[in-house]
């Protein structure tokens, strides 16, 4: 099992894509003086974290006020290289009042991974007791590579600045079919609604 990565704390945070409309890959960026670390994300992840990140931090607003000091969203762009560690499969925010700092957690895997893809058991499945072995022995070793951690602490200026980039890159894809809302291509949409 990988050790946990920590960024105590980050000269800047960022979020964007690369590639073309319709075939981009999303990314967070975390960089310091010395690191840079860039994982992988999901559109929709990209999208759930700028809304989630922003409503997070204007309901800890009231308990622990911000300072009005505001980073620009282009300050919050990916640097190359735009290689990923890892993709992320399970994100988290949280807060430490102590030194004013925001957590972005980044998981490889979720808790559910862990699971069967399917529900069944080793005893629903028709499996003689040699086998079954075999698969509790997987299983084990599966269950004990977590894949990696990563903790990412940034200031609150740098995480509206993050969720404000990662707004701007998640709409300025494809244009949704006014019909049905689904992505338009540049080269035409086969719209299911004209059926």
């Amino acid at each position: 099992m990988p050790e946990p990565i920590e960024f105590h704390t980050v000269d800047a945070l960022g979020a964007g894509a690369v590639g073309q409309p319709g075939q981009r890959a999303f990314y967070l960026q975390a960089r310091t003086e010395a690191a840079q670390l860039t994982v992988l994300l999901e559109k929709e992840q990209v999208a759930l974290l700028a809304a989630e990140a922003i409503a997070f931090l204007d309901r800890i607003q009231e308990q622990y006020p911000e300072d009005p000091i505001a980073i620009p969203a282009a300050l919050a762009e990916l640097r190359e290289p735009t290689v990923p560690l890892f993709r992320a499969r399970l994100i988290g925010l949280g807060f430490d009042p102590e030194r004013e700092l925001v957590l972005i957690e980044l998981r490889e895997r979720a808790d559910e991974d862990d699971a069967d893809d399917d529900g069944e058991d080793d005893d629903e499945l028709e499996l003689d007791d040699e086998e079954r072995e075999v698969v509790r022995a997987l299983r084990a070793v599966d269950d004990e590579e977590e894949g990696y951690v990563a903790r990412i602490y940034a200031t609150r200026p740098q995480v509206r600045a993050m969720a404000a980039r990662g707004a701007v890159v998640v709409s300025a894809g494809r244009p949704p079919c006014d019909l049905c809302g689904g992505p338009m291509d540049p080269a035409g949409h086969r719209c299911p609604r004209w059926n």
